[in-house]
């Protein structure tokens, strides 16, 4: 395993050289803990390396639930009670900039929700189900759309797995343990911006946040009861990771404007910790997501590679003259 940064360095020369066998034994004789672990972790965060970026590096489930091994998270979470994972990751997953992009192809995209649109029905305003006359609403104009969003309505942006690579990915991954699932990003533009009320999903969600803090309230209920007493509250930053199993209730409270991702799944047909099922790689049928990118204009690194210089003399010349 690589190094992360100077501390995992200095671990492995007192180790080596035996300093760090000589420190335990000395410290052990005055029941003193060494400290070894929090100076590493401390040397670490002070001075990380640099780590290379892999081209076409695929993401794996470890990766994703760092640093919660998969085997804790199946044997202790799944399908029993949420977890929290606190960490600086997948910021980058969609930010605001992915949101502008994807919001000015309106009404050219995938789909798109209004979260509190209507009274009736769920609430919502779809923008699918209106092309296709399911809902009878009207087609909202562009401006219209700005000018809620502006007012403090939540977005929801579904089937968004394929904004970023980094997300095909996850789903993937993912989906050698579940069934193929999908990514919905949910946007506010400011706090107290209505979301969905308490509610159980019937599929296993991880909460992937990217831009704002988001409270959380997680209730002791699981469906088809009825959610009455609250387990936790907490507050989520971006980079963390919130897992909630399927038909446990839950509730999102906007408190400034935020980006999360739900990417969810259902389980496989019969799953068990006893008979536990990992399928290979690419066996749900996601569609493969290429790369598009001329090859002679990065190397294998993928950074860019600058243009050539003409070298013949021809053009060392002025070209057109001052005067004809």
């Amino acid at each position: 395993m690589r190094d992360k940064g100077f501390g995992d360095t200095f671990e492995r020369f007192t180790k080596t050289t035996g300093i760090k066998w000589l420190i335990i034994t000395i410290t052990g004789w005055f029941n003193v803990n060494c400290g070894c672990e929090y100076r590493r972790k401390l040397l670490n965060k002070w001075f990380p390396y640099k780590q290379k970026n892999k081209m076409n590096k695929k993401i794996t489930i470890e990766d994703i639930l760092d640093p919660i091994s998969p085997k804790t998270f199946f044997t202790e979470y799944w399908n029993k009670k949420h977890l929290i994972i606190r960490r600086n990751k997948f910021k980058n997953l969609f930010t605001w900039n992915d949101f502008d992009n994807y919001m000015n192809q309106y009404p050219d995209m995938k789909g798109l929700q209004i979260i509190n649109y209507r009274l009736d029905g769920d609430g919502r305003w779809c923008l699918d189900k209106v092309r296709k006359g399911q809902l009878k609403l009207p087609m909202l104009k562009k401006d219209v759309v700005y000018k809620l969003w502006k007012e403090g309505k939540s977005f929801v942006l579904p089937l968004a797995e394929y904004q970023k690579k980094e997300l095909v990915d996850i789903c993937q991954e993912f989906e050698r343990y579940f069934q193929k699932g999908q990514a919905n990003v949910y946007c506010s533009p400011k706090a107290n911006s209505k979301s969905f009320p308490a509610h159980a999903d019937d599929t296993e969600n991880f909460l992937f946040h990217t831009e704002g803090n988001v409270k959380w309230t997680i209730y002791k209920e699981f469906a088809p009861s009825k959610p009455k007493e609250i387990l936790e509250e907490f507050i989520m930053e971006p980079g963390d990771l919130l897992y909630i199993p399927q038909y446990q209730y839950h509730k999102v409270d906007t408190i400034g404007a935020r980006i999360l991702i739900s990417i969810h799944f259902a389980n496989k047909p019969k799953q068990s910790l006893k008979d536990f099922q990992i399928s290979p790689l690419g066996a749900s049928g996601r569609r493969k997501w290429y790369n598009w990118k001329p090859k002679r204009h990065f190397d294998k690194k993928g950074k860019p590679i600058g243009q050539r210089r003409m070298v013949s003399d021809t053009w060392k010349k002025r070209y057109f003259r001052e005067k004809i």
